[in-house]
């Protein structure tokens, strides 16, 4: 062996020896040696660390590890955007549900406004609710409302002109509370005709309501409790039959659907390019059912939830 490594071979075994010794139990000086400098980690690993220490800690309790989960705040979403994740099921719970809260106050407060109008105008629908006794009358009025007939003694532009437009009012009040479909225009797609037949499915709910339920023409004024010759139909009549009961949500869907067309096509411009209330609300003629169920919830008639926003939680 040569000299040098001779050398470094007596220096490591002395080394070594010292070591030992310096450890030794027996030995009254004990000397404690220095600690070695603890290597310094990138920042950008320190989650990671965390990370692995939730899983060791779970592992060491017999649970399973904790999962990062989203913060409870609100995040904001336009309509469409909340529209479009809703029907993709990317956005779940109640910023997806139809808000029935809403859609019942504006019906309450719609027919209201229909009960209201009909006993200022009509004598003796005041003189049934404020004198006659309600409860008995409105049991002889369905006893004798003529299910069997579909003409009810009305002009045209009453069951056919009018009604509708009273579907078209209820459709939209339904899909105006809808997340789903309110932010839509017209389009010819799944998502689109089944969002209005559920709109339509509702307002044929409100019309039966409105011909015989507990708050009805049947209940409230009586209609069809007495039977007269009328000359214009050339029989006897007591101004019921079926035909609101189909006009007003199917025709209120056709109407609706119009009225989703217009507005796609001329009511988006005018809006786009006009800021004068006085010119919005003069365009807001077109589309009658939108505009009377925006009244409903204290909106412009010119309103539109497709350009608005809306805080959403992030769950």
């Amino acid at each position: 062996m040569s000299v040098p490594l001779l050398a470094l071979a007596c220096f490591v075994g002395g080394a070594r020896a010292q070591t030992r010794q310096l450890l030794r139990p027996d030995d009254a000086t004990f000397v404690m040696l220095p600690d070695a400098p603890t290597p310094a980690l990138p920042e950008a690993s320190a989650p990671a660390l965390t990370a692995f220490a939730d899983v060791d800690a779970a592992e060491l309790t017999g649970g399973a590890p904790a999962l990062p989960t989203k913060q409870d705040s609100p995040h904001t979403l336009s309509e469409i955007e909340r529209n479009t994740q809703c029907e993709d099921h990317e956005l779940h719970g109640k910023p997806c549900r139809v808000s029935w809260v809403r859609v019942i106050g504006s019906s309450m407060l719609f027919l209201s406004m229909q009960h209201s109008g009909n006993l200022a105008m009509d004598e003796d629908a005041q003189q049934h609710f404020l004198n006659a006794d309600f409860w008995h009358d409105y049991e002889v009025t369905l006893h004798r409302y003529s299910y069997n007939r579909w003409n009810d003694g009305d002009p045209f532009g009453v069951d056919y002109i009018g009604h509708p437009i009273m579907g078209a009012v209820t459709n939209s009040i339904y899909e105006q509370n809808d997340p789903k479909q309110r932010a839509l225009v017209f389009e010819n797609t799944r998502r689109y005709w089944m969002g209005r037949l559920r709109a339509t499915a509702y307002s044929a709910l409100y019309s039966a309501q409105w011909k015989v339920g507990p708050v009805s023409e049947s209940s409230m004024g009586n209609i069809g409790i007495k039977t007269y010759y009328s000359p214009k139909l050339g029989r006897n009549t007591n101004e019921t039959g079926m035909v609101d009961f189909f006009v007003t949500p199917v025709g209120g869907l056709l109407w609706n659907v119009g009225e989703d067309y217009v507005d796609k096509i001329w009511f988006r411009r005018i809006a786009h390019h006009v800021r004068n209330p006085v010119v919005l609300l003069a365009a807001s003629v077109m589309t009658p059912g939108k505009g009377g169920a925006n009244i409903l919830r204290f909106r412009a008639p010119w309103f539109r939830d497709r350009d608005a926003s809306s805080l959403v939680p992030l769950r």
